[in-house]
């Protein structure tokens, strides 16, 4: 739902920054009068948080945009990590980075905290090898280049981090390096699928629109007549550059752009190994998904027999969308919404909400809203002024037609806002963040997996009715219905992610997969579909909630009378959101294996 966290852009940073993450942002180093009234510390710690502390300092200082979005704005000024002497040298650290480890770091000696903080770094250094050297998005997907470019700039709007004047230099100086970014492109692309081409193709309106029209439209309150001057000369220069990438990519790469999207099978095990931690075969979690979609439109069906029987599940499904507020409540309703979810986890002891400050509600800002539906946008740690948490929602544009407007808001029905609002919020993404700042270790504050945070949002939508929130009677099957139908969306997601990266799936057969597995109108499938083509492990939603349902139940049994949800929940968010099964070793011991009946 977080548009903000797009692949495409995730891709860019991933695949043409030096050593990005995907993850929060880390804390500062701790001062050597800290260390001093910590607890003593084994001399194994010590050099693993060095390490550590010397890792990501040249982790910001390589990687930019990196570090602006920690709220580190030493480098806000600065772009790199595109041109391929970087890449090779980035290639080139990471290797040393991660031989050197086992040599500084006894992990043997290390206790169990420090112990997971080895083995997330070791894996990091390995996933981001295995991008560079293997996956090769810089050579083969020509989207990576205009998320590059559009991160780049918006990062330095989307927070008011700084004074306005001031990011708008920091601005200027980067659009005077995009230019060699789309330079580059032509060169180091070669015979990308010519679906990705396509998709660049139409991305390039998004791109060119930030430069022409949003960045403007941003920067238009500062006074400054000189900067505002170097602006439009340096804009000038961008939009010429992505007319000419745009030209590229219409009258030269379309036509040889005839590559795989497919990162094969061995790629895939490994990505998921070194993401998420997971070594399970793709066919014995093909085989999990297959089944969990079956068991999971049977109860969809059901549940909509009793809404209205009779009807066909998916005109239940519809109708409930026409229930909804109306635009210019949509910002009262949620944050009502909200106040009635967070309550719910205090009195029914879901989760410990460990912060009385509450996520603002607002309205999308104008210059992301064609990216957004609902979305969290969250303070790092480094940041001293944009300290706020803001709970994102879209209005309808006032230009649009009655029609167009009441598509939009029946995503915010009555029976989806809440489901939206606990997978983003309570106790989704902003209780997730505010565990995190707690939370001492740098690696798990900084590093963190898509299945965990993903798969957390999702298991609580689910979870969250389960323990009684809605009501009970047609409310809650209403608010069902709609979590069913969510949940149905992301499994499709996994099921395609794997087959047509391992098994062959064609992109026509995974649009048939959303719209007759999942439901979805074609438009919408065609949409998920292509997604998968080049974020191939968006299987993370279904995955992650799946290891944390696991998890659960067997929490459950070794806790004993000793369980409670609120004391699984508050453990398993204590340690940040490290792949799950280093969850599953720090809550129930090294050695822990997922019960014996699966």
């Amino acid at each position: 739902m977080n548009a903000l966290r797009t692949p495409s852009v995730l891709a860019a940073l991933l695949l043409l920054s030096p050593g990005c993450t995907t993850s929060r942002p880390p804390v500062q180093a701790e001062s050597p009068a800290a260390r001093a009234a910590a607890p003593a510390l084994v001399p194994a710690q010590v050099a693993l948080r060095d390490f550590v502390d010397a890792h990501f300092e040249e982790h910001f200082r390589r990687s930019p945009m990196s570090a602006t979005s920690a709220g580190v704005h030493t480098y806000d000024g600065e772009l790199r990590g595109f041109r391929p002497e970087e890449r090779a040298s980035q290639l080139a650290y990471l290797k040393e980075r991660l031989a050197a480890l086992p040599k500084a770091v006894d992990r043997a000696a290390l206790p169990p905290g420090d112990r997971a903080d080895y083995d997330i770094l070791e894996n990091h250094f390995r996933a981001r090898i295995l991008d560079l050297e293997t996956v090769r998005s810089w050579e083969r997907n020509p989207n990576a280049y205009l998320g590059f470019a559009s991160n780049a700039v918006y990062q330095l709007i989307n927070r008011d981090f700084a004074p306005l004047e001031e990011r708008m230099r920091s601005a200027v100086k980067r659009m005077a390096v995009v230019p060699e970014v789309f330079a580059a492109a032509p060169a180091n692309l070669q015979n990308p699928p010519k679906l990705w081409t396509e998709i660049a193709l139409e991305q390039a309106k998004g791109t060119r629109a930030l430069y022409a029209q949003t960045l403007p439209q941003a920067f238009a309150p500062v006074q400054d007549a000189a900067l505002q001057e170097a602006f439009k000369k340096e804009q000038a220069s961008c939009l010429e550059a992505i007319d000419g990438y745009i030209r590229f990519l219409k009258d030269d790469l379309l036509a040889r752009s005839n590559g795989d999207f497919a990162i094969g099978e061995d790629t895939y095990r490994k990505k998921l190994q070194y993401e998420e931690g997971v070594t399970e075969s793709i066919d014995s979690l093909l085989a999990w998904g297959r089944a969990e979609m079956k068991r999971t439109q049977e109860q969809f069906r059901e549940v909509a027999g009793r809404i209205a029987p009779g009807k066909a599940p998916m005109d239940v499904y519809r109708e409930l969308g026409k229930d909804h507020p109306a635009g210019a409540e949509l910002v009262p309703t949620t944050t009502a919404t909200l106040e009635d979810i967070r309550q719910f986890l205090i009195d029914h002891r879901i989760i410990t909400v460990p912060s009385e400050v509450r996520a603002k509600v607002a309205e999308t800002p104008v210059f992301s809203r064609a990216l957004s539906f609902a979305s969290m946008s969250t303070p790092g740690p480094f940041e001293t002024k944009a300290t706020e948490a803001y709970y994102y929602v879209t209005p309808p544009d006032p230009a649009w037609s009655a029609e167009q407007s009441e598509q939009h808001m029946s995503f915010y029905n009555r029976y989806a806002l809440p489901l939206v609002s606990i997978h983003e919020a309570y106790p989704g993404h902003y209780v997730q963040f505010l565990w995190t700042n707690r939370i001492q270790s740098k690696v798990r504050r900084l590093l963190g997996s898509g299945s965990f945070s993903e798969g957390w949002g999702l298991y609580t939508e689910q979870m969250m009715l389960d323990e009684g929130y809605g009501g009970t009677g047609p409310q809650a099957d209403r608010l069902r219905l709609n979590q069913l139908a969510l949940y149905l969306q992301r499994l499709a997601r996994y099921v395609a992610g794997l087959s047509l990266h391992t098994r062959g799936m064609t992109y026509d057969q995974a649009v048939s997969l959303f719209e007759k597995e999942a439901y979805m109108t074609r438009i919408n499938a065609e949409r998920e579909a292509r997604r998968g083509t080049s974020d191939p492990t968006y299987l993370v939603y279904a995955l992650g909630k799946k290891m944390l349902m696991e998890l659960r139940e067997d929490a459950k049994v070794k806790w004993g009378r000793d369980f409670s949800l609120q004391r699984f929940h508050d453990a398993v968010v204590s340690h940040g959101y490290p792949p799950v099964p280093i969850v599953r070793q720090l809550l129930l011991g090294e050695d822990t294996a997922p019960s014996a009946s699966r």
